[in-house]
């Protein structure tokens, strides 16, 4: 409902504030259960494309390949992704106390951001240094980028507009 809709709904002859606000309520109550609703959908489908990803990305890989060029455009190149993330039983302060140790401790704040974390430790990584499995526990998870993505999508939106074009 926009701003003039509900302007004329208290202008309306006979309108009272009540009916007025009833309309409004019923109106939050439908959308704001419709938008749960979608929120839950997109949970769902952001579930659906992660595992599509890693599954992609897991025959890609066992077939020796990183990407590969598709006649539709679509050029999906394999990926792992490296997260880490504190090992059981490990305290704030144990963690803090390694990272310190090892030079890392610029990073620490009253709490340290789950990006900031990866970031570092990925770099600390790439210096050939070792993260250890009695602070952190490591996950490699596949997935894939999707290159050409953006002409894919133009292409099949053109074809879709042609075909509307020609059932008219």
């Amino acid at each position: 409902m926009n701003y003039d809709e509900i302007t004329a709904m208290f202008e309306a002859p006979g309108s009272t504030i009540e009916s007025t606000v009833v309309v409004l309520a019923e109106g939050i109550a439908i959308d704001d259960d419709r938008l749960e609703q979608l929120k839950g959908e997109v949970r769902t489908l952001e579930e659906t494309v992660k595992d599509r990803k890693r599954e992609l990305a897991m025959l890609l890989i066992s077939n020796g390949m990183d990407s590969i060029k598709l006649a539709n455009g679509l050029n999906p190149k394999a990926k792992t992704i490296r997260k880490y993330f504190k090992a059981a039983g490990v305290t704030d302060e144990q963690l803090h106390a390694w990272l310190e140790t090892e030079g890392l401790g610029g990073i620490i704040k009253p709490t340290v951001h789950f990006q900031t974390l990866q970031s570092t430790l990925a770099q600390y990584e790439d210096q050939n240094h070792v993260v250890p499995h009695s602070i952190f526990t490591v996950s490699d998870e596949p997935t894939v980028t999707m290159y050409g993505k953006s002409k894919f999508l133009n292409s099949r939106s053109n074809d879709h507009d042609n075909a509307d074009r020609e059932t008219q």
